[in-house]
C-alpha cells in the first residue's frame, strides 16, 4: 500500500514539474537572432564608387573630405593668430639673425686668435644668457611651439638648426667645413618664415590684425584662467589632505 502511495506521489510531481517547465518555456521570450540573422541582404547592384557618389550628392562627406576641411580651417586659424602678432614674429626673426651674425663674426676672430679658448669662453657665457631670454620670448609668442600652423613648422626648423649650431660651438668652429653651410641653412629657413609673414599680412581673407590680436588675447586669457584654476585646485587638494 505504501509503495502505491509513493508511486502516486512521484507521478503527480512529475506531471506538475512537466507542466511548470512547459509554462516557463512558453513565457520565455523568443531567442535573440545573432548578427548574421539580423543582417538584411542588400538588393542594390550599384558599385562602391556609385554608392559613394550618391552619398556625396546627398550631402554626406567622406572622412578624407572632413579631415581636409578641418586642416584648412585650422591653418586659417593659425594664420589669424600670427596676423595679430606680426611685429613680435618679425622681432624674433631679427633677434635670431643678430645672434647668427654675432657667432659668424666671433668665429672668425677665434680662428686667428692666440687665446682663442679665452675669447670663446667669454663670448659663450654672454651668448647663452642672451639665448635663454630669446627662447623665453619664443615660447611665449608661439605657445611653446603649438601656435602658428605651417609657418610654425618652418620656424621650429630654424630654431632647431640654431640649437644644433649652439651645441657645436667651439674655438675652432670657424675652420670647420660645415659651419658656413649651417648658417646658410638657418638663414634660409628664417627667410621662408619672413615670406610667410608677408603673405599673411597681405591676406585680406583672414581679416584685420585686430581680429588676430583678439584671438591671441583670448587664448592667453584662457591659458591664464586654466593656470589659476589648477592652482586653486592644487591648493584645495593640499588643504583637504
Amino acid at each position: 500500500m505504501r509503495s502505491v502511495v509513493v508511486l502516486g506521489l512521484f507521478a503527480c510531481c512529475a506531471v506538475v514539474a512537466c507542466d511548470n517547465a512547459n509554462r516557463v518555456e512558453k513565457d520565455l521570450p523568443p531567442p535573440a537572432k545573432n548578427l548574421a540573422d539580423m543582417k538584411q541582404k542588400s538588393t542594390s547592384t550599384a558599385s562602391k564608387a556609385e554608392l559613394e557618389e550618391a552619398r556625396r550628392k546627398a550631402g554626406f562627406k567622406s572622412y578624407e573630405e572632413q579631415l581636409a576641411e578641418a586642416k584648412v580651417a585650422s591653418e586659417a586659424d593659425a594664420k589669424l593668430y600670427i596676423k595679430g602678432k606680426l611685429a613680435d614674429y618679425r622681432k624674433l626673426l631679427g633677434s635670431v639673425r643678430k645672434k647668427l651674425d654675432e657667432v659668424e663674426k666671433a668665429a672668425q676672430k677665434w680662428a686667428d686668435a692666440k687665446d682663442a679658448q679665452k675669447q670663446f669662453d667669454k663670448f659663450v657665457e654672454k651668448y647663452k644668457a642672451d639665448t635663454r631670454e630669446l627662447y623665453k620670448g619664443y615660447d611665449e609668442l608661439t605657445g611653446k611651439g603649438l601656435e602658428g600652423g605651417d609657418t610654425q613648422v618652418t620656424l621650429a626648423e630654424a630654431m632647431r638648426g640654431w640649437d644644433d649650431l649652439r651645441e657645436d660651438l667651439a674655438p675652432d668652429i670657424g675652420k670647420q667645413e660645415g659651419f658656413g653651410q649651417a648658417l646658410a641653412t638657418i638663414r634660409g629657413k628664417l627667410d621662408e618664415v619672413s615670406k610667410a609673414l608677408d603673405a599673411i599680412e597681405k591676406d585680406e581673407a583672414l581679416g584685420d590684425a585686430a581680429a588676430g590680436d583678439k584671438k591671441a588675447d583670448d587664448k592667453a586669457d584662457k591659458k591664464a584662467d586654466d593656470k589659476a584654476d589648477k592652482k586653486a585646485d592644487d591648493k584645495a587638494d593640499k588643504k583637504a589632505g
